[in-house]
Order: C-alpha cells, then structure tokens, then sequence
C-alpha cells in the first residue's frame, strides 16, 4: 500500500561488529565496493530511535552471495603524521586520503574548522531537494570504562531528550513541524567505535539547512542531561534491551566472546551492562559526553541537493564556537586475539531453531595504509571468499546435501583482527557430516585450488557490479552515500566515486591469475588458528561435559580423512527457448499522459503498462501479475512453500545455482511471490539488460521447474523458521495470534507446521503449473527506458500466447472478535511478551478512507509513543498500521503491537485503548494532524520520485483495478485537505474500546507447551 505512504518505524540503531564469524561484515564495512553497498550493503542490526533490533532479509538472487560473502577488509589506514602527534587522545585530525596513493571522489569537498571539527560535503540531487545531515562521533562502546559500560548508547537516547535550543520534549515535536517522520528522517546508531547522528531535512532551503546544523551541534556540545530525563530514559533503554533480547542474540553475543576472546571487542557490547544502566546518572554521562563528544573527534558529512558554496558558510558559522571541556579520552587497549591451536565451542541455544556450524581462523593485524596496493591485495582475497562461496551454493543443492544457508566469509574487523569463516546450518541430526563437508570444502580450496573456469564467473559477477555502480551513480541515494563516507572515513579509507572504483578495480580484476587468488586464499587462512563451532539446537550427545571433546575429535576426523579433487556442475547455456519467429501484433492501446503512462493491450490475453522514468538512473522495474495467488490456495500453507520451491528450483534445464552461473556478468534480478490477489514474477536490472529479464520470464512461464531436491531443501528451510517461531512471542502472535484476529486468511496469518509440512510437492505442481500457462498476464514495467523499444521486446516474447482468464475467487468476510482477548503461551526463556491490539476497519478499495487511517494511524502511533514510551518508559518502539484488505470485502485491521514486561502487558493493553479511545472522544487536535500529517507529505514526495512507487501503487493490478491509475493525481491534495474533524469521527466509529480485540503472548516458565509442529519444546537454555 505504498499509495498511502504508511508512516515509517522510529529508527535508530545500536550497530555491532560481527558478534561473531557466523556473521558477516557488519558495520565495519563492507569494502572495497563501497558504491556497491550503498544499494545492496546492510547492517545487521537496525532498531528504532535507541535501538531496536531487526535482522534485515536480503536475499536477493545472485547478489545474496556477494552480500553474504563481500570481505571486511577495512583496515584503519596507518594514522597521517599529524594522527600520529596525538595517537595517545585517540583523535585524529587528518584525512586518509593524506597519506595514500589513492585520490579521494573529486565530487566531495573537505573542510576544517578551527576547532579541530572537519567536515565532508558532496552534491547529491536524489531524493530532490533534500539534505541528508550526519553528524559523526569517532567513538563508540570500546571508549567506555569499565564503569560506563552501556553509555556511549545511553548518550546516544539522550541527546534526544534535551538541549541548550531543544528543551526536553521538544525535539521529535519540532522535527515533526518541519515534515520530518521520527525514526525515518531522525535516526541514529552506536557502534563499537562511532556513534552517529543523522537527519534527511525536508527541504534545501538556506534557512532549514541551518536548522539541521543547529540541532546536530546540540548534539555535539549542547547536551543538558538533566537527571529527571535521565531517570525516564533509563526505563526504554532496558525496554529496549528486552525487545532486542533473543536466542539470535544471546547466540551471537557467545560467539562474539569465543572468537575475540582475549580483545575488548568480547567485553563490549553497546548496549552495556543492566547494573550501569540503572545506575547511570546525569554525571556519570557527562563524564563520557566530555571526553569523546569534542570537535576534533567528530566530522560532519552532508550530501543532498545543495551547493557547497551555499552551505559551508552556514557550517562554519554554527559549528565554530564548539569547544572541548576537559580530558580527552585515552586509546583503549584493544588485546589481542590468539593465533594457534583449535578451540571448540558448544552452545546449547534450543529456542534458536536451528544447529548452526561454523569454521573460522582468526588473526591480529598492525594497521596499514589504504593505498593502491592495499586495495589490490584485499580484491584478490574477496575474490578468493567469493569463489569459496560459490562452491558452497553448488553443494547445498546436491541431493541429500548436510547443509543449507552456507558461506564463506572473510576480512579485518576494526582494523585489527582478520578472519575467515565457513558456516551454515546443518540439516536436523547431520551436525557432523556439515562439519565435515565445511572442511572438505576448505581443505579443497587450499590444496588443489579454484580453477580458470570458477575465476572467469568470479570475475564477471564483480565486472557487473562495478558496471552497476557507474550506470547508477547519477540517482545514488543522499542517506546512503553520506552513510558509505562514514564508513570509509572510520575504517582510514579513501572514499572513491564509482567511476574511480571502476578505473582502480577494472584492470586489477582483469591481471588477476587463478595462482593469485589461490594465494589470496591460503595467505587468509595461513593463521595456525581454528575455531570450530556447534550452536544453537545443540544434538544430545553433545550436550554435557563431552560435547566440546565429540565436536573435537569428529574435526580431526574430517581433517585426517583424504581430500577428493573438486568437481563442479556442467554449465549449461542460457537462454535455450526461442521466441516466435514473428512479433505478436498489439489489439488496443492507450494513454495517460497526465501520468505518462503507456498500456497496450496484445492479443492472447497479455497486458503491457509503461512508464518512463529518470527516478533511477538506467534502472527498470518489472512485474507480472497473473492468477488469483492466494485467494486459490488449496489448502494452508502451500502458497508459502510453493513459493520457496519456484524460487528455489531454477527453471527446467538449469538448476537454480546453474542459472546464477549462468547470470555471471549482469545484474538482472528476478524473483516470484503468492501475493493475495496473484501470482507475481518481479525483478530489476539495468536497462540495457530488460530483454535478458523478459527471457528469464519467458523461460520461467514456459518451462517452469518443480524440484524435488529444492522442494526438499524449501521444507527444511521452514521447518527451521517454524522451530524459530515455535519458542518466541513474535512468532505466536504470527501463528496463532493472527489467526484469532483474522481467522485463517492468508493475507494476515501464518499456516501452521502440522498444515505447512503435509503438503506435496504434487499438489504445488498442480496447482500452479496450469497458471504459469493458461492465466492472462500483466506485465508492469518501469523506469529509465525507452518506450517503444520496451513494446516491441514484448510483442516478441509474448505477444502469441494463448492465455484465458479463469473464474474469479471469492473469500468469505471474516468475523473480528469484537470485545474478546485471547492469552497465549510460549515455552521461552525470554522475559518479554507481546502485546496486540486490534480493531476491525473496512477494506482497502474506498481510497479516501484508506488514506484517513493511514493518517490516523500516525496519529495514535505519536500518542502511544508520548504515553507509553515517554511517560512510562514501559516499551521501547509502539508501533500503529492500517491493514486494510484488498482481497477480502469489508475487511481491515488497525493494529496496535509492543514490546512489553510480561507483568505489565494487561494493563497496557487498557492504556491503549484509553488513548485509542481519547482519539474519539476529546477528538484529533489541530497540532497533532499537522505532525502526523508533514512528515507524510514529505514521504509521499519523495515516494512519487521513486520507481517502487509507481510500480507496487500504481501499475501493479491496475487492468483489474482502472482507478490506481487515477491516484497518483490526487494523492498530494487529498492528504493535505485531511482534517482533524475527519480523523476524529473514524476514530469514534473504529476506535472504541469495546470494539478491540487483545492478543497477549507470555513466556511460560518451565513446562512444556504444544508447538506450531506438532511436538513438546523443551525450555531453552544456554
């Protein structure tokens, strides 16, 4: 429902390393391609203002590897002579470009400050005009004592809650005036060794951008941390630490300290310690704020829609009066991690759903220098990682592979520590033969090596990111590319435009030899260091004194046994279906030009809409939309796994890892989703690409596959997500809680194990092989491509197909438990619990009521945000959506869900529906519709610049349903013209207490509780 701009989370963002080898690069960059990242990097975590956690899901075909996969090789470069002066303060005042052979973007200007302050500025015209502002503290949770364990993200909630020119609970307010959302546009993150600060500004006007710049310079030196606030932060930074508490966690937080063990990285975790949270006081965070939060250890960033000349004078002006008050820290004593010998590491963590295996090395590294040899010497060990990667793809796909979600990975964390890993999950009860195939992959790499074969594909599906990254650099997102400056400038590296990466990493790809990479990979694993590791759903025999001496002895088993050579998959050509030998001819068209929207209508039932955009610089979206999806799903829970298995199976002469190798060398991306009203194929590419991506849809509605070793691998995939879901309260209320709030309707809940695991591979087959033929097609395309052209490639691939349009489902109207709460229970040993609050709305089809809920919506999330959050301190992020039903006639849901102590989860349940009440009876004021309201016009702004927009809101389904093609010319004017009294009187139709349905879900404490599979769960544990 991107048409109606639903209201983003509030954001923020505690940021670790990798806690452990089983991660990836984390915050510490995923280098060298850094342009890369900025459409495809990730962290970890990301978390509303404060911190929640997430995990972020980007699998993305062939780029799932390369962002599993892309090294950490971030060195912090060798400090410049003057860093060096001031080594012992640990501020540095120098530019990585200062002392390397490599010259930085010549699109960025550099500046200091007297005060030691620097600062980056770059022009950047996407989102148009808009500023993104960053302000970047160089410390983080290794700067803490011993004492302060926890401040640095302590601080970082603070400077939310009062300044000299913010008074205490004025700030999110004021952001709010300005059209700026909480969360989306006002963001922040602590890492391990930054902290940092950011805004988009809803305008490049002179006046706003010295707003910006004023509230960031509060933040730097204008911190009040007044003991009152502190007192009421304290309760959301521990709510806070209770949402993000998980067996994920807890897993990784053990491995963090198993694979650093002997460095600080292992003792400091950002969120810190309970004990130093509850006793922090305005003191004891002044005394960090005053040593760290000083104008030598923080640079500016700014990228947007702005002239330097226009800028760096308003800079200057506002940040130059900043001083330093008293000592500047000292460097911390990073340690050292040890280097021989092989350590074993058992942790039991039942609730993590999963065995996972891993096994890494780990070495120390004397900071060097990013210059050009640097950077040949890191690219030649990625590429090593990547091929390893490669590999294990080809293996999971064996039949009866031990193995599933496997990769290699690779790099520098800090600057300090190297590592490299092999890890994945093992099928349930092969925890062995797993560990065994991860080393026989190993020991394949290091011995014989990779071949020419394996280094040509490599090679190519590098080539075609760094291609990417040149075509699209035009349309590069502000945010993202202040955020890749960051991170370079952190980890001592020259930041480099995408025209620069190409010129450096081209010809270096190119001299690239099978003997240098074969080096790159023994030079990474040349540390006489292994750390073997079984985690999670640790088997029986393993738990208990002599499970570390099993996993030992089973892994110097599976190095003793003899290596066979390496043998890879046949590569088989792509595309193998030719088209008609003549085009198909075009029945109708027509035009909206007051959208510049294209739509042909092709004989054989087959749709074509076109819209041409700039939005994304030689980019294109397309989608096809046919069938009814999950309105025909026969029974519960197929749409989900045959979903897994299209997207798993390839097509009918290609594997699914042999139409990746086949791929090598483009950036077409194509994926398949059971949506509730069809059946969708969806991809992007570049431009130049479009007629590979309409082959790879022909290929895949004329010769689809049904793998039964994919559908094999998809079933075991959700069983682990199921025993995932089985033992946390999030995902009950998805189960079972849904279901009580929607009945069994797919467009809301989840199917159960027992109803997921009897379906066959047969029944997919049946069901969705006669649509993949015979349903009429909508194909969506959009973006930076040339009309014509787009209609004449259709014509070609489809314009002689022969497709009728089956009978229409019909879903019956669910009843809403109106008045009615339902408890659940999970056997989990995490203390929290889930709260859900909902009431019925109507469907999605009157769009001026939709887009009023949407809008109201904002306004209860704000409300509960100031009750909940602010004044209780009960949660850490209550969140409000509008969930209105495109498949099913009179039915919506307005749900409120929250985070919560298992003691206090009744009676916030009755706070909510006070406020939500409130709503209605004392009415919507005028203030609070105006800050619900801009940051909306601002998000829908920017959303009408963007191809996903136009694609998901507007073209997608439109030859069903005419009117989205109406929208986009009334969406602006219609949220403007909401009134608080038309707020108001929805909320007094659907907001009433009696009309709430409640869904609690509690952890039980000991006990067993029936699962989503069917089985007795045993409590977790470490």
């Amino acid at each position: 429902m991107l048409d109606d701009v639903l209201p983003g989370s509030q954001a923020g963002s505690i940021v670790r390393g990798p806690p452990s080898l089983l991660r990836v690069c984390a915050v510490h960059r995923l280098s060298p391609f850094s342009s890369f990242t900025q459409y495809y990097g990730f962290f970890p975590y990301t978390r509303q203002q404060g911190s929640t956690m997430r995990y972020s899901l980007w699998q993305r075909g062939v780029l799932f590897l390369f962002l599993f996969l892309l090294p950490c090789f971030s060195l912090t470069g060798n400090v410049a002579e003057a860093d060096t002066a001031q080594a012992q303060s640990c501020l540095s005042v120098g530019w990585p470009h200062e002392s390397s052979d490599l010259k930085p973007d010549p699109g960025l200007v550099f500046g200091r400050l007297a005060n030691g302050l620097r600062y980056v500025l770059k022009t950047n015209a996407t989102p148009k005009n808009r500023v993104a502002m960053y302000l970047n503290v160089q410390s983080g949770s290794l700067h803490e004592t011993e004492q302060q364990r926890g401040l640095a993200h302590f601080l970082e909630h603070m400077l939310f809650n009062g300044t000299t020119h913010y008074p205490p609970g004025t700030l999110v307010e004021y952001f709010q005036s300005l059209g700026m959302e909480f969360g989306g546009d006002t963001n922040a993150r602590t890492g391990y060794d930054e902290t940092v600060y950011n805004l988009l500004l809803p305008s490049n006007e002179n006046t706003v951008i010295a707003d910006g710049f004023r509230v960031l310079a509060d933040y730097a030196r204008e911190a009040l941390l007044l003991d009152s606030e502190v007192n009421r932060e304290r309760g959301v930074i521990l709510a806070e630490k209770r949402t993000r508490d998980s067996a994920a966690s807890r897993v990784a937080n053990r491995q963090m300290q198993f694979d650093f063990a002997g460095t600080l990285l292992a003792e400091r975790d950002p969120i810190g310690l309970e004990a130093v949270i509850k006793g922090a006081d305005s003191r004891l965070l002044r005394s960090y704020y005053d040593r760290w939060y000083r104008p030598e250890n923080i640079i500016v960033v700014v990228v947007g829609d702005f002239t330097p000349q226009a800028v760096e004078p308003l800079l200057a002006q506002i940040f130059t009066p900043l001083q330093g008050k008293g000592e500047v820290g000292t460097c911390p004593e990073y340690g050292k991690v040890k280097e021989h010998g092989t350590d074993i590491l058992v942790f039991a963590e039942e609730e993590l759903g999963y065995t996972g295996l891993a096994l890494s090395t780990v070495f120390n590294q004397d900071p060097v220098k990013d210059t050009q040899a640097w950077e040949t010497n890191r690219l030649k060990r990625y590429l090593a990682v990547h091929l390893l990667s490669n590999r294990l793809k080809q293996l999971e796909e064996q039949p009866d592979s031990p193995l599933a979600q496997s990769v290699a990975h690779g790099g520098l964390f800090m600057g300090r520590y190297g590592y490299a890993s092999l890890s994945g999950r093992a099928v349930a009860g092969r925890w062995q033969e797993g560990m065994e195939l991860l080393q026989r992959t190993l020991a394949q790499a290091l011995g014989d090596g990779f071949g020419a074969d394996e280094l040509a594909r490599g090679k190519r599906e590098i080539h075609a990111l760094l291609e990417k990254a040149v075509q699209t650099s035009a349309t590069r997102d502000s945010r993202k590319l202040a955020g890749e400056i960051i991170g370079k400038l952190n980890d001592r590296e020259v930041p480099l435009s995408p025209e620069q990466e190409m010129d450096l990493y081209g010809p270096i790809l190119d001299a690239t030899t099978v003997a240098d990479v074969n080096q790159a990979m023994r030079d990474l694993w040349s540390a006489r260091r292994r750390l073997v590791e079984v985690v999670g759903r640790v088997p029986q025999e393993l738990q208990g004194k002599g499970g570390e001496a099993r996993v030992r002895e089973s892994f110097a088993h599976a190095e003793a046994v003899p290596v066979p050579a390496w043998v890879g998959k046949e590569r088989v050509s792509f595309p193998y279906l030719q088209p008609p030998a003549e085009p198909g001819k075009v029945v109708s068209s027509q035009q909206y030009p007051e959208i510049g929207v294209e739509t042909y209508q092709l004989a054989g039932g087959v749709r074509l809409n076109i819209k041409k955009t700039g939005y994304q610089a030689n980019q294109v979206l397309v989608a096809v939309q046919f069938g009814r999806g999950k309105q025909t799903e026969p029974a519960p829970g197929m749409a989900m796994l045959a979903q897994a298995v299209v997207s798993e199976s390839g097509i009918g002469r290609l594997s699914n890892e042999q139409l990746e190798a086949s791929l090598a060398g483009v950036n077409a991306e194509l994926g398949f989703r059971i949506e509730p009203e069809s059946f969708s194929f969806f991809g992007s590419s570049l431009a130049s690409e479009f007629e590979l991506m309409l082959q790879l849809l022909y290929h895949h509605l004329h010769d689809p596959a049904f793998d039964e070793e994919a559908f094999n691998r998809s079933r075991e995939s959700l069983h682990r997500m199921y025993r995932q879901l089985d033992n946390t309260v999030e995902g009950a209320q998805q189960i079972r809680g849904e279901r009580f709030l929607a009945g069994y309707c797919p467009e809301y809940t989840l199917a159960s194990w027992k109803e997921v695991s009897a379906v066959q591979l047969a029944q997919i087959r049946a069901w969705l092989g006669p649509v993949l033929v015979r349903e009429p097609l909508e194909i969506n395309v959009v973006g930076d491509i040339d009309p014509h052209r787009v209609m004449q490639l259709v014509c070609r691939y489809f314009g002689h197909e022969e497709r009728r349009e089956s009978t229409a489902a019909t879903r019956e109207v669910h009843s809403f438990p109106a008045g009615q709460e339902q408890r659940l229970q999970v056997e989990s040993s995490i203390n929290k619990a889930m709260l859900t609050l909902a009431w019925k709305t109507d469907d999605f089809w009157d769009i001026g009521r939709t887009r009023r809920l949407n809008l109201l919506a904002a306004v209860l999330e704000d409300r509960l945000r100031v009750k909940i959050r602010e004044e209780l301190g009960a949660t850490y992020s209550p969140q409000v959506i509008s969930q209105p039903s495109r498949s099913i006639t009179g039915f919506g849901l307005m749900r409120s869900a929250l985070i919560v102590a298992p003691d206090q989860a009744r009676s916030l349940a009755q706070v909510i529906q006070e406020v939500a009440e409130g709503l209605g009876k004392a009415g919507v004021s005028e203030d609070a519709l105006h800050r619900a309201q801009e940051p909306m016009l601002t998000s829908i702004k920017d959303s009408k610049q963007d191809n996903r927009y136009w694609m998901e809101s507007v073209l997608k389904l439109s030859s069903r349903h005419p009117r989205q093609l109406q929208w986009p010319l009334s969406i602006m004017e219609e949220f403007r013209a909401i009134t608080a009294d038309e707020l108001t009187a929805l909320a007094q139709q659907y907001l009433r207490p009696e009309q709430a349905a409640i869904v609690i879900v509690n952890p039980k404490a000991g006990g067993a509780v029936p699962s989503s599979t069917g089985q007795q769960q045993p409590a977790g544990g470490r």
